[in-house]
């Protein structure tokens, strides 16, 4: 069956047509959940993030204009970002929500497990303020629609600024060094269940962004076998990233596998300014409730590619380690953000 699409400026589009596009006409927009770290613990390992700070008031400016209802946050150990993001994926006001945002902004790694079947999968997790880390996975799936009821054929948008590498620490770059993983229990039956965060278990980055680590010490066991962590590295052969994107959800992340996100000490992060600026040209032209909402994330996808990084002599050697953000996506309709009427 051939599908097509119709552009907004050839013919109108009726948007109580579910067909086309997303119901827009709750009695809210949602919250915009916003996460900001800038300031880490002394003795975590991790060097504060300066820069973040016009980030921070620019994503509440940003969305509160969009008719959202910010929740923001700012410098949350690993422990408080697993319980903020548990509470508000509870939240009743789903129920009556257009979508949802979530904005987070601190150190990421890329950790990478090794399975019983020799595949290697990249573990994605945010840094909190103390260097415990949520896997960004059990983040997304707290949304879903065996989770998160209230949102359940609603968009669910995350927008991340963080590294997706393992390499050091390296200044103007959100990575960090030894990471202390955190993340939900696993229930008997094999469901991931929402339980109080537990220490897993501590790795320790790699210099060599390319190397393939067999650490005794993986992140999680679920994944892997003993036998599994003495495996030679010429066995090893594919790749994974397990960041997994359920149904109406989009994921976008400040860098592609393997790549630094860039943050400038004055402008802020290379991914969040963009979608700032993009927004902020939709609103301002009046074309933010014409415009299919992954159009405008294109255009700051491609105001990315504009800028330009010039390593130091310091950072020369990761040369090729940086690139424009990326979006992944299961929507299934059209995203218009249409005026919404206030009582």
């Amino acid at each position: 069956m051939t599908i097509f699409k119709y552009s907004l400026r050839s013919m109108p589009m009726d948007v109580s047509n579910k067909d086309f596009a997303y119901d827009f006409t709750n009695e809210r927009r949602g919250i915009a959940l916003l996460i900001h770290n800038e300031v880490f613990d002394k003795f975590s390992g991790y060097k504060d993030r300066p820069g973040d700070s016009g980030d921070f008031i620019r994503m509440q400016e940003i969305f509160t204009k969009l008719g959202f209802e910010v929740d923001a946050k700012r410098n949350l150990t690993g422990r408080k970002i697993f319980d903020t993001i548990q509470t508000v994926s509870q939240s009743k006001i789903h129920e009556k929500s257009d979508c949802f945002v979530c904005v987070i902004a601190s150190h990421g790694e890329e950790m990478q497990i090794e399975t019983k079947n020799n595949v290697i999968i990249k573990e994605h997790v945010i840094v909190g303020t103390d260097g415990q880390c949520v896997k960004t996975r059990d983040i997304v799936e707290m949304f879903n629609e065996d989770n998160c009821e209230g949102l359940k054929d609603k968009p669910k948008f995350f927008f991340i600024q963080a590294c997706r590498t393992s390499n050091t620490t390296v200044l103007g770059m959100d990575s960090g060094h030894i990471l202390t993983i955190t993340e939900r229990k696993q229930t008997p039956g094999g469901v991931d269940d929402v339980e109080e965060m537990h220490v897993d278990s501590k790795i320790t980055d790699n210099v060599d962004a390319n190397y393939i680590s067999t650490n005794k010490d993986n992140l999680d066991t679920r994944h892997m076998s003993t036998a599994d962590t003495y495996l030679s590295r010429r066995q090893l052969v594919y790749q994974v990233t397990d960041v997994e994107c359920p149904e109406d959800t989009l994921l976008m992340f400040a860098s592609l596998s393997n790549n630094f996100a860039v943050r400038n000490s004055s402008t802020g992060g290379w991914l969040l300014t963009s979608l700032y600026s993009q927004i902020k040209e939709h609103i301002e032209t009046g074309k933010i409730g014409s415009t299919e909402f992954t159009q405008i994330l294109n255009g700051a996808l491609k105001e990315m590619t504009t800028k330009n990084f010039k390593p130091s002599d310091t950072t020369s050697r990761l040369y090729g380690a940086f690139s424009p953000g990326c979006v992944t996506h299961c929507l299934s309709r059209d995203v218009l953000f249409l005026e919404k009427q206030y009582r």
